[in-house]
């Protein structure tokens, strides 16, 4: 927990926090960007996200285990000289498992690299800022002091745009996660 009671999901983003506590306590008193702020655009709990794809994938075998019993129950139905209709209802609900499964199984490891992702970016972003809050240190320790002089009003401005703009760069990395999750909009499967 940080001076300032910043508290984030993950855990290496509310390590940051608290190393940007000075530089935020002087961007507050020059009224630029608060980077602190910067860093809950980007908060995450891939833990969370690792838990429910695990569930979905946990679900995908369990399609894929009615889908075997559905087959076996079909295949006695058909060999007993059951209506030829049966056999392809049976087949079209069949596939409808099996597809449904596949999805189920599909989703669970897009979670997983879903999770890895944003484990990853939150974790360099954390070391970035970081460097950047170290980086200008004594810049927000002269302004807190009351030194608002050029050179370190200048300097705390700059770590603190980088902050905001190191933010950004790994926000725009998660758009090709985002058209990996397009398809998963609209249902692949529609049980009759």
């Amino acid at each position: 927990m940080t001076a300032l009671g910043e508290v984030f999901e993950h855990p290496a983003l509310t390590a940051a926090a608290a190393r940007l506590t000075s530089l935020r306590a002087a961007a507050g008193r020059l009224g630029v960007p608060d980077p602190v702020a910067a860093l809950r655009h980007l908060d995450c709990a891939p833990a969370s996200i690792r838990t429910s794809a695990s569930a979905v994938d946990t679900g995908a075998l369990a399609v894929t285990s009615a889908q075997a019993e559905f087959r076996a129950g079909v295949d006695h139905a058909e060999n007993g000289g059951s209506a030829e209709t049966f056999g392809t209802w049976a087949d079209t609900v069949d596939g409808q498992y099996a597809a449904a499964a596949r999805v189920a199984a599909e989703t669970a490891a897009l979670g997983l690299r879903i999770a890895d992702r944003l484990d990853e970016l939150a974790v360099a972003a954390a070391a970035e800022v970081c460097a950047l809050a170290t980086g200008a240190q004594d810049a927000a320790a002269a302004v807190l002091t009351g030194d608002r002089s050029a050179e370190v009003v200048s300097e705390v401005s700059v770590a603190c745009t980088a902050v905001v703009r190191a933010i950004s760069t790994k926000i725009a990395a998660l758009s090709s996660l985002a058209e990996e999750l397009e398809p998963l909009t609209t249902p692949i499967v529609q049980l009759s």
